[in-house]
């Protein structure tokens, strides 16, 4: 009977213990979730706040944002002088030249002094830790004089950011002493009954009674814990203030742990960060096309060959890529290659053409010594006589002595030389391409029905990254390689466009649609292939969006969703913003 009660006496001491082990781990648990608003369903989080960026839990930073239709000021607290960042609300753009007058709880003013483009400070009284203060920032700048106002919350040393679990540890050691306590009782107890004897069943009592014991030390704990917010439901918190997110070094951009960016006002500059208030409404609706410079068919001109020869040079110039020709310049010269007895004819066709411009030069003499009896038309036809054989006599004794002459018909640029010396060329071959760089063209085609009075504007996107303006020149009937083909001239000419370059033309058309206007620049790519933006939702911290875009222009999206109205959008560093880690 004895060996029957020890036996029972353990089991009861290890029940007793697993569920003193649990109850631990439970407070535990509610210890790590007690200082978190409790989950509660039935009401409405549309609303709330933007989340907050707090400091690390051992930093003393305390900062405040004030904020305004037309500026934007983060104020850091550096004990005896206050830093301020002042940025134009809608583009980032820090605000220079101004002058900043701080009141402090309605204490005397302070002027500014502007340290470095944009960053002001301002020397104040120290203020109290724990203390909050009230903030009155008078603004006079070119861009307008505005007022702005907040609160600054200056930190104590230990503050961990949050302040509704400061005395949690101390409610821990109590309820823990508590809980050991009624262990000890229940053990010593369990140990009597086994000492008189008392059955297992006797024992296996004890074991409940302290598990009921234990259970409600963990039940108060939880109480303890709980946040006060936690025992309601069924309103809205639209006005409550938004669940912090704490930042590690408040010095270095880092990615928060609900996937935004912390971003300091430092870095901010240095990035050169610019945004754009976006709001929804009508966009325009374009076509995007491939397309390629080309030269302007009235300002080009390929130089061919009339009959064949062996290519040579002016003297000892040749033609260089690049090199500007005037016209009627002398470019290239054809030597005849035919045999022997080819050349003998064409001297004799030359011999021929100069005895028979002799007879024509002396009718023409004759017919001019009358006048008044032959008629003015038979000396017309007699000047024009001569001329052609003049011509056909210097084509034949040219080319008995030297060839063909290939002469620039335009002014303009060598853009390309597809023969080279002692080359024997054909007749009809092209020798040489000029092109006036100042008069190119695009040849683009359409997949899609295309109307010319459906293009409301043309803009051409290069591969340097520069966008420059087109016009329509005219629209294809002719479908080529299925599809239409387009021709636009450009308005300007950058440099670096050279014939052959391949180009995307986005073609406005007078259709509407609804969207968000963005520069291109905003929009970046993640790992996944997903298109982001990122929305300035404070003045240090970047939502990433993920959106479904259109283009509107070669510079312009139209973003379809993924976007609310009336945000501020990073439009000048987006890439750099999505590198941070």
């Amino acid at each position: 009977m004895s060996d029957l009660v020890h036996h029972s006496f353990r089991l009861s001491s290890q029940s007793v213990l697993r569920r003193w082990t649990a109850v631990v781990a439970l407070s535990a648990a509610l210890l790590m979730v007690g200082g978190i608003a409790a989950a509660h369903e039935g009401h409405d989080h549309e609303e709330e706040p933007a989340t907050a960026v707090l400091p690390p839990g051992n930093s003393t930073r305390a900062v405040a944002e004030l904020t305004s239709e037309l500026y934007e000021a983060l104020i850091q607290s550096h004990g005896d002088h206050l830093d301020i960042y002042l940025d134009r609300f809608d583009t980032n753009e820090p605000v220079v030249g101004a002058t900043l007058t701080l009141s402090v709880d309605e204490r005397d003013a302070a002027a500014s002094v502007e340290e470095s483009p944009g960053q002001y400070r301002i020397d104040i009284e120290p203020v109290a830790a724990g203390a909050v203060v009230a903030l009155t920032l008078i603004v006079s700048a070119p861009a307008g004089e505005d007022l702005l106002g907040g609160t600054l919350e200056i930190p104590t040393a230990d503050d961990s950011g949050d302040g509704s679990m400061a005395s949690v540890p101390w409610l821990l050691i109590v309820a823990l002493l508590g809980g050991a306590l009624l262990v000890w009782l229940a053990w010593r107890a369990v140990r009597a009954r086994a000492a008189r004897g008392t059955d297992g069943y006797a024992a296996s009592i004890s074991g409940r009674v302290s598990s009921m014991l234990l259970a409600g030390v963990a039940a108060s704990l939880a109480a303890l814990v709980a946040p006060p917010s936690a025992a309601h439901e069924g309103h809205d918190h639209a006005e409550e203030a938004a669940p912090a997110v704490a930042v590690g070094d408040p010095s270095r951009p880092a990615r928060l742990a609900d996937g935004s960016l912390f971003v300091p006002k430092a870095t901010q500059r240095m990035l050169a960060l610019r945004t754009e208030r976006a709001s929804r409404g009508a966009t325009s609706v374009a076509m995007r096309l491939a397309g390629e410079i080309v030269g302007d068919p009235r300002a080009s001109a390929s130089l061919q060959t009339l009959q064949g020869g062996r290519v040579a040079g002016i003297g000892d110039a040749w033609p260089v890529l690049g090199a500007r020709v005037k016209r009627g310049q002398p470019l290239l010269r054809l030597t005849p290659s035919g045999s022997g007895g080819e050349r003998a004819a064409t001297a004799a066709d030359a011999a021929r053409v100069t005895a028979e411009l002799a007879q024509a030069r002396a009718e023409l003499a004759r017919l001019e010594g009358l006048p008044g009896i032959v008629s003015r038309a038979e000396v017309d036809a007699a000047r024009a006589n001569v001329r052609s054989l003049v011509a056909q006599r210097a084509a034949l004794t040219g080319t008995a002595r030297g060839g063909e002459v290939i002469a620039a018909p335009l002014d303009g640029v060598v853009a390309s030389i597809a023969t080279s010396p002692g080359v024997v060329a054909s007749p009809g071959e092209t020798l040489l391409t000029i092109i006036d760089p100042a008069r190119l063209s695009i040849e683009a085609l359409a997949f899609q029905s295309l109307v010319s009075a459906d293009i409301v504007s043309a803009t051409v996107a290069l591969p340097t990254g520069k966008t420059v303006a087109a016009r329509v020149v005219g629209v294809g009937l002719q479908l080529q390689g299925g599809a239409i083909p387009v021709r636009l001239n450009l308005a300007e000419i950058a440099a670096g466009i050279n014939v052959g370059t391949p180009v995307v033309v986005f073609l406005e058309r007078a259709e509407q649609g609804e969207g968000v206007s963005l520069p291109l620049e905003s929009l970046v790519r993640t790992a996944q292939g997903d298109r982001v933006v990122f929305e300035k939702v404070s003045a240090e911290r970047f939502m990433p969006r993920t959106v479904r875009v259109r283009p509107i222009s070669a510079d312009r999206v139209a973003v379809l969703d993924g976007l609310a109205s009336d945000v501020r959008i990073v439009t000048s560093g987006a890439a750099l913003l999505s590198q941070i880690r």
